[in-house]
């Protein structure tokens, strides 16, 4: 290819030039690849008809399900108050479609002591809250749970202490791998230890991911079953948690502020956050405010453009779909496509376009309440029939 002309050749000034105007660009979030494409949320399950996380329906149809290990898992265990992270297409009215799928609870092992309000597992305190969805094997909820029970833990990381605001409790298989996600401290590469809160880890000079370890990081531990002599925990694998590293035009947290230097710069879980030209509504930030934070992914950050500190009342739940079942001793509906139940019962449901002589098998309807006291199933108080 023949070179062009001299007299059309660009000087020396005009590309150093342009390549600072660039870099101010991307900097300030303009220009090519600044928001990327597509969309990252995370955050609990809050509602069906798909699944609802943080405000926003997404269809996990034809997406891959899979762990936070990569390791592949049934779209069945998408139920309220499982932990996720979504990757998908472009949220438009309030929906999207769902590409992948991963469930990242926060902790697997046995629960040691019970409180009227909190677990410990595995040393670490998880706080229960009336929005704490229960499997139904927890029959009464919390006093359901068994002590020496090993329980799967999805919710917010509080702290560096460790402390977890559970979104839901599950069972385990006694003899599962035991899995910690949370903030690096206290590495010792010489000793090859380090702590998560008040729980103290040994590493193998072998672990591939030895690289991942730092004060700070937050990351997903797995572990043997049983402490060492020393009364550690003795890991057997190391992965990333939070956003991935690339960009996305739309991205959404929910959860608690887990780290907060400044408003430009705290984390809601393991997704770092900068905050300093955002909006923010609903009260101050800090350590462990609740929070929803929507805007965009850059390099692994998600840039807020607006912020909303959250109270502790109770989340409303929806779930929409045609009624597969309906227990009328009970008062209970169940929907396709998930196993939530949903109970009629109360005295003051408001119905719309129907009554509730209308729920019938076949009926599409939408079911608005919270979760009942033992936090199994979800209690209505509206129900709107679809067709």
């Amino acid at each position: 290819m023949r070179s062009a002309p001299v007299s059309r050749r660009r000087p020396l000034q005009w590309w150093l030039a342009s390549l600072s105007a660039l870099i101010l660009l991307v900097a300030c979030g303009g220009g090519v690849g600044a928001g990327g494409t597509g969309s990252f949320a995370s955050g609990p399950i809050n509602g069906f008809g798909s699944i609802m996380v943080g405000g926003v329906f997404f269809d996990e149809s034809n997406a891959r399900i899979e762990a936070d290990d990569g390791s592949g898992r049934n779209r069945t265990e998408l139920r309220l108050g499982t932990m996720v992270e979504i990757d998908s297409g472009e949220i438009r009215d309030g929906a999207a479609t769902a590409s992948q799928v991963r469930i990242v609870s926060v902790l697997i092992g046995r629960v040691q002591t019970k409180a009227p309000a909190t677990l410990v597992v595995n040393g670490l305190t998880v706080h229960v809250q009336a929005s704490t969805a229960f499997d139904e094997g927890f029959a009464g909820g919390l006093s359901g749970v068994a002590l020496g029970a090993t329980v799967e833990v999805h919710g917010f990381l509080m702290s560096s202490s460790g402390d977890i605001l559970a979104t839901r409790i599950e069972p385990e298989s006694a003899n599962s791998a035991h899995k910690f996600r949370g903030t690096i401290a206290a590495l010792n590469r010489t000793a090859r230890t380090f702590d998560i809160g008040t729980q103290h880890f040994s590493y193998p000079a072998s672990l591939a991911e030895a690289a991942l370890l730092a004060d700070g990081a937050v990351l997903r531990v797995t572990v043997d079953n049983q402490l060492d002599a020393q009364g550690r925990w003795p890991v057997t694998s190391v992965g990333t948690a939070g956003p991935p590293s690339g960009s996305r035009g739309q991205a959404r947290a929910r959860g608690v502020i887990s780290a907060f230097t400044s408003i430009g710069d705290f984390r809601v879980g393991g997704t770092p956050v900068d905050a300093s030209t955002a909006q923010i509504v609903g009260g101050t930030l800090g350590a462990q405010v609740r929070v929803a934070v929507e805007g965009r992914l850059l390099g692994g950050v998600l840039i807020a453009t607006r912020v909303e500190v959250e109270d502790d009342t109770d989340d409303e739940i929806e779930v929409r779909g045609r009624i597969v079942s309906v227990d009328a001793a009970a008062k209970v509906l169940e929907f396709n496509g998930n196993r939530e139940r949903v109970s009629y019962a109360r005295t003051d449901v408001v119905y719309e376009d129907g009554t509730a002589a209308d729920l019938a098998v076949g009926r599409r309807v939408r079911a608005y309440g919270q979760l009942s006291a033992d936090g199994t199933l979800v209690e209505a108080r509206r129900i709107r029939f679809d067709d």
